[in-house]
């Protein structure tokens, strides 16, 4: 009993933390337009199997189509709420994940990184799908022992893969878990498959495309450029003292140099007998973080702050795996490395904490869903009304809400 008080209280704390981001009166770009309009204008299935910006996004359309079942004007409240609630359950696993493989306070540091995830991300169902993909890759990693930890890292990799095309860099890690290990592998990447044949061919068929402001930089050189200078660093200093505009580029450039210089401080470290490295955890996870950053930036041709997510929870958990705490005798310096670690993450995960930072701007949902009941009573034969949910004509993001729902 004591175990499950301790496991509510995490995921409650977490909770917090994730509502504590904001967003619950404003709805996100893709989530108004796409999701919202798809849920309450269309047939409860029909949205299921309809794509956007090339792939299909099951989960978030599977509550959207519970948050249809509501008031309209409940929308944005249940949107954030939805994705506060998963991104605490997404975090809870990866942290049961990382204690089974890392012990209990290396966990609190990737379970914690992975429950903001340290600020790049909105709170809202159309980005569930970073946190997801990543509870993923946990997943693949983990042998619990009870039944129903087994189903739940069978069924995380799989809704990650139904949820998004990025669910696919699973892909080679359950292959790869496959050719080492004769447990459940084979079901495990079995399960991927439904998603993947999802994802995959209707793009490859026709069916769906990609259209939504991309560009896609096919050079290898310049992706991995953009990496080391732009995903690496903010592995571990965050975003909010990197994000342009740039006021001082030599100071920028030094960041630059300090973010680089981290993660190998912790490899020497490492080698130099400092700690107790899983080396082969952590060059699994740092090339997670690097195939994921690699693949978004090739496809969508530019960096975004949300790619960061996949590239900067991978990494971290790679350096924990570097930084364990080795037992203080024969020159070795015990905790220091990995105190060190969980206070830089600490530190950075506050800085970059901006509550409802994203929803600055933004109309109120409040508000427009007050003028669109307003415009709907002023016109009884009006069916429909689109309504702007980002800053209009900067942004053209919109909704469309059925009269018959606000009358």
């Amino acid at each position: 009993m004591t175990v499950v008080l301790r496991r509510a209280a995490l995921v409650f704390a977490v909770l917090a933390l994730c509502l504590f981001r904001g967003g619950l009166n404003s709805v996100w770009a893709e989530d108004g337009q796409e999701f919202l309009t798809d849920a309450l204008t269309l047939p409860w299935y029909e949205p299921l199997a309809t794509p956007f910006n090339g792939y299909f996004h099951t989960v978030a359309r599977v509550c959207f189509a519970v948050i249809a079942l509501f008031p309209v004007s409940w929308a944005a409240a249940l949107n954030a709420s939805f994705a506060a609630v998963l991104t605490a359950l997404l975090a809870v696993a990866v942290w049961a994940a990382a204690r089974d493989r890392l012990g209990a306070g290396a966990a609190l540091v990737v379970g914690g990184s992975a429950a903001v995830p340290i600020g790049y991300v909105p709170n809202t169902l159309a980005q569930l799908q970073f946190p997801l993909v990543y509870a993923g890759l946990w997943m693949l990693l983990w042998s619990p022992r009870h039944r129903g930890a087994r189903a739940v890292a069978v069924t995380l990799p799989a809704l990650a893969v139904l949820n998004s095309i990025l669910g696919l860099l699973l892909v080679p890690v359950a292959l790869l878990r496959l050719a080492r290990r004769r447990d459940d592998a084979l079901w495990r990447a079995v399960a991927l498959l439904p998603g993947a044949a999802l994802q995959l061919m209707p793009l490859l068929a026709g069916g769906s495309r990609r259209d939504v402001g991309e560009r896609p930089d096919l050079d290898p050189v310049s992706v991995a450029g953009t990496y080391l200078r732009w995903g690496l660093p903010r592995s571990f200093l965050g975003d909010a003292w990197l994000a342009p505009p740039v006021a001082d580029p030599l100071g920028h450039r030094a960041l630059v140099l300090l973010g680089l210089a981290v993660p190998a401080a912790f490899v020497v470290a490492a080698l130099l007998g400092w700690t107790r490295p899983q080396w082969r955890l952590a060059a699994l996870l740092a090339g997670f973080g690097l195939l994921a950053g690699a693949f978004q930036l090739a496809v969508h041709g530019a960096p975004e702050g949300r790619y960061l997510v996949l590239i900067t929870l991978p990494n971290i958990a790679a350096a924990v795996a570097l930084a364990l705490p080795a037992d203080a005798v024969d020159g070795r310096v015990g905790a220091v490395p990995f105190v060190a670690l969980a206070t830089l993450v600490t530190v950075v995960c506050v800085a970059n904490l901006r509550p409802g930072g994203y929803a600055e701007g933004l109309p109120r949902w409040d508000a427009t869903v007050a003028a669109a009941r307003a415009q709907c009573h002023a016109e009884p034969r009006l069916r429909r009304v689109t309504v702007h949910t980002a800053q209009w004509p900067v942004l053209g993001w919109e909704a469309v809400l059925p009269c018959d729902r606000l009358r």
